[in-house]
């Protein structure tokens, strides 16, 4: 089994509710409700490109979360850090907030979805 980024369950409920439901959502991604199924398991990796298409259903800022599941997938990496620092810097500029501990990402949170711009400290190598 692989490890579920922590984020990936707030990003499915958050898709799942707007969608209506997991199946409904799988529809929407054209995968298979299992797919979905496993993504929520983390028996399953979610791709980075329906990562995207998922925030865009829930309303979220698709840009920021594509950078988000970039670096995760990259997470722990040399190219995890470069491409921290590299997209953390353009998270900033779209009004996203990006938190690190080194290269692990966490969530971001869109203005237009929350209407306050929360910044998380950001720990850097």
């Amino acid at each position: 089994m692989q490890a579920k980024p922590e984020y990936l369950t707030q990003l499915l409920d958050r898709a799942k509710d707007k969608a209506g439901s997991d199946y409904k959502l799988a529809k929407l991604l054209k995968v298979g409700r299992a797919t979905v199924s496993q993504w929520r398991s983390g028996k399953r990796t979610c791709p980075v490109a329906d990562q995207v298409l998922m925030a865009e259903i829930a309303g979220l800022d698709a840009e920021a979360w594509n950078a988000r599941a970039l670096v995760a997938q990259y997470e722990g990496t040399a190219k995890g850090d470069m491409l921290y620092r590299a997209l953390g810097k353009a998270l900033l500029a779209t009004g996203a907030a990006f938190a690190s501990s080194g290269a692990s990402a966490t969530a971001i949170f869109s203005m237009a979805e929350t209407g306050v711009l929360y910044f998380i400290r950001c720990i850097l190598c």
